[in-house]
């Protein structure tokens, strides 16, 4: 049986690419970031085990195909199952593209994955010849079981009375099954960590703004999702959704080899949020214990406020972690507690203080254009996130629009009190704002741009000559050779964000 595990190519009209995989929200960029899907990563890993799978791995954006090369290919390939990813922004593409590919392949089986579609799965069925919608995001250990039960059918085209939980498919006579939601009944420490060379590593390693040293990879993530799981505009927020945590040695054996066998130079985890308290003091111990941290290789991974204490700060600091992405979205506590993150901006400097007091580099990721943020709520967030750059609480940023995505509860709060500016999917990909606000678009617009522009203010850049006297490698590094990198991909961010938005009537 042959599998193909593929991502299409999507490229808008300015010749932009989706960028899809991995992303908590998609956008379109010209110099686009090649995010290796982790947990589609870790399934085709699965798969490859098998005797008698062949697994393909057909990310089109990375491999630097157009759409066509990408469509012939998979055409003349002639896999028996095309596993594919969707999500808000891109649903129309993929549901066009899944009939283009059932016209030529009419005896393959189509799987349909993504945040998106596990919540509205009927959706897919109706409008395209989708087979199989999985209704879990742990695509691994259900693509594995659904394959072990294809396989051993006489005809695996006959989908009628399918058992594999976690799934929805239709019948023959155009009813629905729903195999229910996903309960967690796997830990992820039972997955497969990646295997780096089917999944073509390298197409990953170079072109995203996380790693300083090149060239870089996304480990095998060690928990699945978020073990918080409250943020109102996450897709990790739900009650189908739960977090599972792989074991430390299992994943200090995947950057061991990394290092080792791969000459990886950064490795940043992408998990919805890291280990905490004892699990990430373990890990770091683990990593000084095999001489990890001496190989001029840098760690990172996303967190929360408040959820690293100064010790184990420190001993992160001594084990050689570098890049920490946290989630900041707004400096504004009325839209803090509308969004349910569950801490206020009086105790992000001191989370902050304390990693760059040791040395890491604390990465802001920021939201504006909630439907109830009003011009003082959007103030008092251009001006914290003035103050914490610069400060040098924070290294570098990152500025969105809250873009309601895949039936999250701000997407249905959204749709219930009739927000939304548009029912067009296509519309959701970011380079907007499409919910109704207090006051107008381009004020919105106005704050992405200010923040972004304090990469270039003089005081933040006297900031980071001042860091060069801690006389650390990283710090020189980020100034010298990251900068560069940092200012195109601003110039990038700030077109998408503020010139090359439509308005919606």
């Amino acid at each position: 049986m042959k599998v193909s595990i593929s991502y299409p190519p999507i490229i808008n009209k300015l010749g932009q690419k989706a960028m899809v995989s991995q992303n908590r929200n998609v956008q379109y960029f010209s110099i686009p970031t090649y995010l290796l899907p982790v947990v589609h990563a870790q399934a085709a890993s699965m798969l490859h085990e098998k005797k008698g799978i062949e697994v393909t791995w057909d990310d089109g954006n990375a491999m630097l195909k157009s759409y066509d090369e990408w469509f012939e290919g998979l055409v003349k390939t002639k896999p028996d199952i095309i596993v594919l990813e969707g999500t808000t922004p891109v649903m129309k593409f993929i549901w066009n593209t899944i009939n283009k590919l059932k016209e030529k392949l009419n005896h393959t089986l189509i799987i349909l994955t993504g945040y998106h579609s596990m919540k509205k799965a009927e959706e897919s069925f109706n409008n395209s010849k989708v087979d199989i919608v999985f209704l879990s995001n742990h695509i691994d250990f259900v693509l594995n079981n659904l394959i072990d039960e294809l396989n051993n059918a006489d005809n695996f085209l006959n989908i009628e009375n399918l058992t594999t939980n976690g799934i929805a498919y239709k019948r023959k006579d155009g009813s629905i099954s729903n195999n229910f939601s996903f309960k967690k009944i796997e830990k992820i420490s039972n997955s497969k960590i990646i295997n780096r060379d089917l999944v073509k590593w390298k197409n990953y390693a170079f072109e995203n703004g996380n790693f300083l040293q090149t060239p870089g990879t996304y480990a095998t993530s060690v928990i699945r999702d978020c073990t918080f799981g409250k943020c109102s505009f996450c897709r990790y927020n739900g009650p189908e959704l739960s977090f599972s945590i792989m074991d430390v040695k299992k994943s200090v054996d995947e950057y061991e080899n990394l290092i080792n066998n791969y000459n990886v130079k950064e490795i940043f985890d992408d998990s919805g949020v890291w280990y905490r308290g004892n699990d990430a003091r373990n890990f770091a111990k683990e990593i000084i214990k095999r001489g990890l941290h001496t190989k001029n290789c840098y760690f990172g991974f996303n967190t929360r406020f408040e959820y690293l204490d100064e010790d184990t700060i420190k001993l992160l600091a001594k084990a050689n972690f570098r890049f920490v992405l946290i989630g900041l979205e707004s400096g504004s506590n009325d839209t803090l507690v509308n969004l349910r993150k569950g801490y206020t901006v009086e105790t992000v400097k001191e989370t902050l203080r304390l990693l760059t007091k040791y040395g890491l580099h604390p990465h802001l990721t920021i939201m504006v254009g909630y439907y109830w943020e009003t011009e003082e709520m959007l103030n008092d967030t251009v001006k914290f996130v003035r103050e914490l750059m610069l400060k040098g609480y924070a290294r570098t940023l990152q500025v969105t629009l809250c873009t309601p995505l895949d039936y999250t509860p701000y997407h249905q709060e959204c749709i219930d009190k009739n927000l939304l500016l548009t029912e067009n999917y296509d519309d959701h990909d970011m380079s907007k704002l499409i919910v109704k606000t207090p006051i107008s678009h381009e004020v919105y617009y106005e704050a992405v741009r200010k923040m972004y522009l304090i990469a270039i203010h003089p005081l933040f850049l006297i900031r980071q000559i001042m860091f060069l006297f801690s006389f650390r490698k990283r710090d020189w590094q980020f100034l010298f050779t990251y900068g560069v990198r940092a200012l195109r991909r601003v110039r990038q961010h700030i077109f998408n964000l503020t010139k090359a938005n439509k308005k919606i009537n």
